[in-house]
């Protein structure tokens, strides 16, 4: 009787390895995470709104005292990541288009940090419209040298993550905030197409690759039978 070539169960374990290296997970904003907060600049703040299909930037004129500024705020959990070597992490946000009431406008995201608040995924309820009227930036999504179409935008956020990781943190909080004159939206959660982030290098539960080593398993045995 011939033996099943070690090389197999080799490939086999080495393809296991691969894949849990290789995994992806998808996390997504949670409806009660993602939102607005608006302010005024000479009389504070105007408040926070939750619900919709889409959260935005602006000055918004329906305010009290007009000149309110709006901001977008999202967290998305990272709790699944704590303990994982993590080797990518990208932001992914679809874009209902942007544009300017002024003959220059632009619009970008921004990590948030959040220092020792513990977060729970409310953004009402953490109380982070103040801080974010900071406006932290660095990801462009609109300036007006382009056309401001909508569509999926995508950042690399590997460091951020890494950071609230490393800050024991639940959640990674982002700001998308514009110039005075931009007006521009994104999709909620609500939408089904909020924000959300791919991060890579994280290993999937044992219970995940059960069904890869049955499928090795029942192969073996194929073999087996033919040999």
């Amino acid at each position: 009787m011939k033996r099943i070539p070690l090389s197999l169960c080799a490939t086999g374990l080495l393809l296991m390895a691969g894949l849990a290296a290789q995994a992806e997970l998808i996390l997504l904003a949670p409806a009660s995470g993602d939102g607005t907060y608006a302010w005024n600049s000479k009389y504070g703040p105007w408040g926070y709104e939750q619900g919709g299909t889409e959260m935005g930037v602006g000055l918004s004129m329906g305010g009290q005292y007009g000149n309110d500024y709006t901001v977008s705020i999202f967290e998305i959990p990272i709790s699944a990541l704590h303990g994982q070597s993590v080797t990518g992490a990208t932001l992914i946000v679809e874009s209902t288009g942007f544009g300017t009431g002024y003959y220059y406008g632009s619009a970008s995201i921004g990590w948030l940090d959040t220092g020792s608040t513990a977060l729970t995924g409310d953004f009402v309820a953490d109380g982070l419209g103040p801080a974010s009227t900071s406006r932290p930036g660095g990801m462009p999504i609109y300036n007006s040298d382009n056309d401001g179409s909508p569509g999926t935008k995508t950042y690399d956020v590997l460091s951020y993550i890494q950071a609230d990781i490393a800050a024991g943190r639940a959640f990674s909080t982002f700001v998308m905030s514009g110039s005075r004159d931009t007006y521009g939206a994104i999709k909620t959660a609500e939408s089904g197409q909020g924000p959300r982030i791919a991060v890579t290098g994280v290993v999937p539960e044992p219970t995940s690759l059960i069904p890869l080593g049955v499928g090795l398993v029942s192969l073996s045995r194929m073999l087996r039978r033919r040999a």
